[in-house]
């Protein structure tokens, strides 16, 4: 993640970027005394009983239950869930000198293992695989050829005099539709976000954090409750700083970040001055911590790769991959940074955990809508479309606050990378999740995909294109997402949002039907006029039927789709709209 952060910074700190070197090959990452860092995972988890499913429900919130409960109403806590035996950690107590993470999740312990004791450690008859961390070496810091174009504060986007509440963050809110729901009084209240950075400078005081609501930080690589630490280090907590304003920031006629009424925990998993793979470990350990305390949504703009090879990048290698991959079968919905590793024609360069087969990997645009050079590409190594989404990370507008020596400094500025594209597509879900909270991540997922600017045809660079969240809460709207304990009647019929929407020359209609009926699907224009419709077909209740209209001949503008449908079972004629924009 080194590259990616990095680049975040010297974007903001000067016009060159300092890069890290390529990983050495074959050498294991070691603790100052020598000591091996390695993953130790169990083959199984004892003998335990039920009680252990009771045990591993007492270390959720009530909050974390329910959020579980929309994904999985019968089996809420599974086997990940269950602790680690700890018979099996006091017994491989002699063989290493320090536990540092225990990941229920993975069934593993991230260890300090003595090397000596390695291949004894492994031949212990309940451990499954004994895998040391990669090491890699850094290079003298080399000029590289990207440059920042924000140098000049010339070329910054200039702000439109309409949107003098958003002021120079216009830009980025307006590109998905976030004022549409603003609008709306929906700003991501009753949404619980967990951001994961490298800290959050809150303790140096900024406006724009003035209103922001904070229910629990924890650093866990000092392990306390202070996630600025300048006491450790005056430069960490600057990149989580400007990734949290651009979510949840508020400063009227400044900047406005995409969920600002939503509430929220701060885990410091990173460290600015080194890069190792034990930064995995606490990226781990921050998501389980989240888990427990309910967090509905995770923004990540952190990712590894340089321990990794983009072959890695398969959705079932990376440690955090796998856990990002399992927080989401738990409910919550990940979204994490596709990396800042540029354009290779050959194969991908995502980061981990941005692979994850049910992680919402965002890519950087700038204010026109066009690919960032620096966005990382898929497709992932196994052949999935990756990144999924796209959102502005190219000149983003972000509040700063660093410390030098006894000097605070605060203030705004422009930044580009993923590590901002993807807290400020984040913050546009958690708007989907505050008007559809029994939303499950699937379906959210389903939603910004499908509404997004180039949802029918998904590409290496963008995934189904840059999101519009005003789309997805129809979408949304039209699925009629309830709680699980509500009894639903459908309404028969339903006529579902067309999807994408606008659409380009085709556009997919589907409709659902209680009864057997006779339906007819016709398109009208503004005036009224019909220009379109297909023939009367018998339809079987009980089934939902997608139709694809082709309006290629038509100029763009606004239309509505009409369903007719005559209920064979009661006899009763029904009709129902909806808008469509044909847009070429």
């Amino acid at each position: 993640m080194f590259r990616m952060i990095v680049s975040a910074m010297m974007f903001f700190l000067s016009t060159q970027i300092l890069m890290a070197g390529e990983p050495a090959a074959n050498r294991f990452f070691r603790a100052k005394n020598g000591d091996l860092l390695a993953w130790v995972f169990f083959k199984d988890k004892g003998p335990q009983n039920k009680l252990s499913l009771q045990k591993a429900s007492s270390l959720l919130t009530p909050r974390a239950l329910m959020r579980r409960l929309k994904v999985n109403a019968d089996q809420p806590i599974n086997f990940s869930d269950k602790r680690i035996y700890q018979p099996y950690v006091r017994k491989i107590l002699p063989f290493v000198r320090k536990i540092r993470i225990k990941a229920k999740w993975l069934n593993a312990v991230s260890a300090e293992v003595k090397p000596a004791k390695l291949n004894a450690l492994r031949r212990l008859d309940f451990v499954l695989k004994v895998q040391p961390l990669m090491c890699y070496r850094k290079e003298d810091p080399i000029e590289n050829k990207i440059r920042s174009r924000i140098a000049d504060p010339a070329m910054a986007p200039v702000p439109n005099s309409l949107d003098s509440l958003y002021g120079p963050s216009a830009d980025q809110v307006n590109q998905i539709d976030v004022p549409v729901l603003h609008k709306q009084g929906i700003c991501g209240q009753g949404v619980l976000i967990c951001m994961l950075d490298d800290g959050f400078n809150l303790l140096n005081h900024h406006i724009t954090f003035d209103s922001l609501k904070v229910r629990a930080t924890w650093d866990f690589i000092h392990n306390d409750e202070r996630v600025d630490d300048s006491e450790f280090d005056a430069t960490e907590g600057w990149h989580g700083t400007m990734t949290l304003s651009s979510i949840g920031g508020y400063t009227p006629g400044e900047l406005i970040g995409t969920a600002f009424k939503a509430t929220y925990i701060l885990a410091k998993t990173e460290v600015d001055s080194s890069e190792t793979p034990v930064e995995e470990d606490y990226w781990v350990a921050g998501l389980q911590w989240a888990d427990s305390l309910g967090a509905d949504l995770v923004s990540s703009s952190l990712g590894y790769i340089d321990w990794y090879t983009w072959q890695d990048m398969d959705g079932e290698t990376a440690v955090t991959t796998i856990a990002a991959d399992n927080a989401v079968e738990k409910g919550m919905l990940v979204f994490n940074s596709a990396g800042n590793e540029g354009n290779n024609d050959e194969h991908n360069t995502l980061i981990a955990p941005a692979d994850g087969k049910k992680v919402m990997a965002v890519a950087a645009v700038d204010a026109n809508g066009a690919r960032a050079y620096f966005s990382s590409v898929g497709p992932s190594a196994d052949g999935r479309i990756k990144p999924d989404i796209a959102a502005m990370g190219y000149n983003a507008y972000v509040a700063y606050s660093r410390t030098y020596g006894s000097h605070d400094s605060t203030g705004f500025t422009y930044a580009n990378g993923t590590s901002f594209s993807c807290p400020i597509a984040a913050g546009g879900a958690a708007l989907l999740l505050t008007k559809h909270p029994y939303a499950t991540p699937e379906q959210v997922q389903e939603a910004l995909r499908r509404t997004a600017s180039q949802s029918d045809t998904p590409d290496r660079y963008l995934g189904w294109g840059i999101i519009d969240v005003a789309a997805a809460n129809d979408y949304l709207d039209a699925v009629s997402i309830l709680s699980p304990k509500q009894t639903r009647l459908p309404q028969n019929p339903e006529l579902l949002q067309n999807y994408p929407n606008p659409f380009n020359a085709a556009t997919q209609i589907q409709y659902r039907i209680i009864n057997n009926s006779l339906v007819k699907l016709s398109v009208f224009d503004v005036s009224g006029k019909k220009v379109f419709s297909l023939p009367e077909k018998l339809r079987s209740g009980g089934n939902v039927f997608s139709e694809t209209l082709n309006m290629n001949r038509f100029a763009s503008g606004l239309y509505f789709c009409r369903l007719e449908v005559h209920d064979l079972k009661t006899g009763r004629h029904i009709f129902r709209t909806r808008k469509m924009i044909l847009a070429k």
